[in-house]
């Protein structure tokens, strides 16, 4: 019924719904810091009317909710983004730290080194009795074998390094994961009919944002507030009140083997699937970006042995042998060669190579030695044995390696024109020993007697060996500007090589880093559309603090009037 009183009520509802609007629109001055925090605002509506004589008059006003500024297209958008952007972020960061290990500019770099060990090989052989220049060339060939072995050892660092990142992120993903399910459950019920809990739906949201920062998820809100995140191959990770867990092992592989386990001890293996997020970014680069750049700095390394080890092995320094064991080992004597785990069995081909044995320092007898890849080592022995030269020197397998001695004790006995590879794949008269980055190291008899540097050659006319001859010196020199490392479908020398692995991983972490900061604009611009939805301006917010204030300040004005309307029928009655 109209009235006096109508006017009352109608004055105490608006400065209800006024005081109400100053609350949230001081919420969100609170907020205006708050990550992911939504601006909120105060809905309202026309009281249902009342009949009168005069028709359906109004009771005021009324607050139908308090709404959530909140666009969920442009949310999943900028979670989407985010998720990509923090994958190449890692990868990018994970890059850039490989990227210094194979810095040129650094005393050590590796090209400078190269150019060090071929320019000591022609000092060499400017002078091949000096003992300075062998020393000399000792000592660059120990460098460059530590700058291969060091970068290797800075590679396996830097995956284990990574690995111990893969357990405190799975952690976090679980903490996150478990924190929406709880967050879920305390939204289902605190939330009432048509009332939504704004607060714990941004705090979810906040979650879900920083979940998709560690990996990638997709996610969707059922009509009862519930939230299901999935991972990229649709297993849950969330399901409502819900979560699951993901471990992680490092397998047979040594890769790491990330395991979704869900409801009934189910378990999956999900490494393979997983996009997005600084996971997704650090398993990459250690299972798939680093092995491959180990691979090429292996190849590099097997081949540059391989090189000048085969052209070494045919040649014969200021001393000869007395007795000379294989630095390989075949797995069985008695398998062909080509068959065997020799690290450069593949190598070997039909040829020959021949021995030279000298008695008293002049030429006694010499041999040539037929191999054919499938060849045993025991064939082998037995080829020395029973050759030309099977009188003065005796072969054996020890150690499933090869072995020769001198059986005279003043017989020396040297090695020439090897066209198999054969003693380059058995580590017969080799400078380098190893197969692999890690493993390459100069040859102990080298090493320890550097008068056993072959910088000459055996005349295989005569048999002659001059101190002075310094052929395989220039020969061994020459593979500077000789291709021999096999890169694809190129054939390149070791330092086009070397700078072609350093230009793929400048180019890696180049790319990384383009694509982070291209998925960062778009991340930036999402968060724009997000905050001129979602955000809170000052401005805004105080232009409506002044409305409220000026709307309760009315309807307190309305209680005076009618006091005063009270006050006039009062006085009129008396």
């Amino acid at each position: 019924m109209s009235g006096i009183s109508s006017v009352l009520d109608i004055a105490a509802q608006a400065m209800a719904a006024e005081q109400v609007g100053v609350e949230v629109t001081s919420h969100n001055i609170a907020n205006v810091n708050t990550p992911g925090y939504s601006r909120q605002k105060v809905n309202y509506v026309t009281a249902y009317p009342e009949t009168s004589p005069w028709g359906p008059m109004g009771r005021g006003v009324r607050i139908y909710n308090i709404e959530r500024s909140f666009d969920r297209f442009i949310q999943a958008s900028l979670d989407g983004k985010t998720a990509t952007l923090w994958e190449y972020q890692a990868k990018q960061s994970e890059m850039e730290r490989v990227a210094t290990i194979f810095n040129e500019t650094e005393d050590d770099a590796l090209n400078t080194l190269l150019s060090e060990f071929w320019a000591a090989w022609h000092d060499l052989a400017d002078n091949p009795q000096g003992a300075a220049e062998r020393q000399a060339l000792i000592g660059q060939a120990e460098s460059l074998c530590d700058a291969f072995s060091s970068r290797a050892e800075q590679l396996v660092q830097e995956r284990q390094s990574i690995t111990q990142e893969i357990g405190p992120i799975l952690e976090e993903i679980n903490t996150r994961a478990a924190r929406i399910a709880e967050l879920t459950g305390q939204i289902q019920e605190s939330e009432v009919g048509t009332q939504v809990n704004n607060d714990l739906r941004d705090k979810r949201q906040n979650e879900i944002t920083e979940l998709e920062k560690l990996v990638g998820v997709s996610y969707y809100t059922t009509g009862d507030g519930t939230v299901n995140v999935t991972l990229p191959n649709g297993r849950p990770l969330v399901t409502g009140i819900d979560s699951w867990t993901l471990e992680y092992t490092i397998d047979v592989n040594d890769e790491i083997d990330v395991t979704w386990h869900g409801p009934g001890g189910t378990v999956d293996h999900i490494s393979d699937s997983l996009t997005g997020g600084k996971l997704s970014g650090l398993i990459q680069v250690r299972d798939t970006i680093i092995p491959q750049y180990q691979s090429d700095l292996d190849n590099l390394a097997k081949e540059f042995i391989g090189a000048v080890n085969s052209q070494h092995s045919q040649g014969v320094g200021l001393e000869l042998f007395t007795s000379v064991t294989g630095t390989y080992a075949v797995d069985d004597p008695t398998d062909p060669l080509n068959a065997t785990d020799l690290p450069f069995g593949a190598e070997i081909t039909a040829g020959t190579f021949q021995i030279f044995v000298d008695r008293d320092g002049a030429p006694q007898s010499n041999a040539t030695i037929a191999v054919d890849p499938t060849d045993t080592l025991d064939d082998l022995v037995i080829a020395i044995n029973t050759s030309a030269v099977g009188a003065d020197v005796t072969a054996s397998v020890v150690d499933n390696q090869l072995r020769i001695v001198a059986n005279a004790g003043t017989d020396t006995f040297g090695f020439a024109a090897d066209t198999s590879n054969v003693l380059m794949a058995l580590g017969i008269n080799t400078f380098f020993n190893g197969d692999s980055a890690y493993t390459f190291e100069v040859n102990s008899t080298v090493s320890n007697s550097p008068n056993m540097i072959a910088a000459g050659q055996i005349d295989t006319a005569t048999g002659e060996h001059p101190v002075g001859d310094n052929q395989n010196a220039l020969a061994l020199s020459d593979l500077e500007n000789t291709a021999v490392v096999t890169v694809g479908t190129d054939t390149l020398t070791v330092a086009e090589a070397y700078r072609r692995l350093v230009a793929d991983i400048g180019l890696e972490a180049e790319q990384n880093a383009t694509q982070a900061q291209f998925f960062q604009d778009q991340v930036d611009q999402y968060q724009a559309m997000r905050d001129d939805v979602s955000g809170v301006s000052l401005d805004e917010e105080l232009t409506n603090l002044i409305k409220y204030q000026r709307a309760y300040q009315a309807a307190a004005r309305l209680v005076t009037v009618a006091d005063e309307m009270f006050q006039t029928l009062l006085n009129t009655k008396q």
